[in-house]
Order: C-alpha cells, then sequence, then structure tokens
C-alpha cells in the first residue's frame, strides 16, 4: 500500500529530521498521496519545519514554521502568519524518532498549535488532533515501532520494517 523513510542526522548543535512517503490505494480509482516533512532544531529548539502533501499530483499542503527575530512564523499559500510561541522543542515528526517520555505536548506543524500528548493503557503514546483524528504511537526500547493512525475516512498503522 505504501512506503516510508526516515532520516535523523545529528551534528554538534542540530538536528534534522526528515520523513517522505507515498501511499496508494485504489479504491473507484487510484489514490495517490506524497508527502514530505523536515524539522531543524538547534540547541534543542525547532528553528524550521516543513510539510508538503500531494494527492496525485494536487498539491494539499505546502506549509513552513520558521523561528525569525525571537518568535515564529508560519507560512502557507503566500501568507505569513505569526504565532504567539516562543520555544518549540518537540514537534509531531520527533515522535516518529523518541518516545515522549515526561513530554506532555507537541507542536502540530499541520495545524500550527500544540497538541495533548497522553499514555495510553496499552503502553502507546496518544496524540489527539483538534479536529478529532489522532495517531498512536508504540516504542520498543525508545525506538516507535508502530504507529495507528485513526482518521474520519480511514485507519491504518505504519509497523517498523
Amino acid at each position: 500500500m505504501g512506503w516510508l523513510i526516515l532520516d535523523k542526522n545529528v551534528t554538534k548543535d542540530s538536528l534534522s529530521l526528515s520523513m517522505i512517503s507515498q501511499i496508494k490505494k485504489r479504491i473507484l480509482f487510484l489514490v495517490t498521496v506524497s508527502a514530505k516533512e523536515s524539522s531543524v532544531y538547534k540547541k534543542g529548539q525547532l528553528v524550521y519545519s516543513s510539510q508538503f502533501r500531494k494527492t496525485n499530483d494536487e498539491t494539499k499542503v505546502d506549509k513552513q514554521t520558521k523561528f525569525i527575530a525571537g518568535r515564529y512564523v508560519v507560512i502557507e499559500d503566500g501568507e505569513l502568519q505569526n504565532l504567539s510561541y516562543s520555544f518549540i522543542g518537540f514537534n509531531l515528526l520527533s515522535l516518529y524518532f523518541n518516545e515522549p517520555v515526561g513530554i506532555t505536548t507537541v507542536y502540530c506543524d499541520k495545524q500550527s498549535c500544540f497538541v495533548e500528548v497522553t499514555k495510553t493503557n496499552d503502553g502507546g503514546y496518544k496524540v489527539k488532533f483538534p479536529d478529532g483524528n489522532s495517531n498512536c504511537f508504540y516504542y520498543t526500547n525508545g525506538v516507535c515501532t508502530k504507529i495507528l493512525i485513526s482518521h474520519t475516512f480511514y485507519s491504518a498503522q505504519i509497523i517498523l520494517n
């Protein structure tokens, strides 16, 4: 049905994370969703993130979050929005790489807001988004091994291969 590639690059004072994925599913016709996300942290603070998503060659999301002159701004569809946050230390992409032990919120780049992270009874970490959708992340020895995605129109799972 699809694939996902994650990459993490650590240097002395910076961390770069990226994810590229493609999903193909035939419903009445073939639907292809391609996505690319990236995040850059300097000294533990998010300084840049981007999200790009296409469905059947139509751009659905093209958004960046940047830390500029002591504040965060979001650029989407050529418009600039100022955020009231002065520090983002963990965003949603981070959950693919790090178990959120002691973390209660993460920045959701797509929604431009913080969302709550709650520990589940089965050992996962659930993130519920403002639109009602949710992801649940599962870890083995600190490594993300499974993600359950619950969306209004579908459910899916990502399993470490």
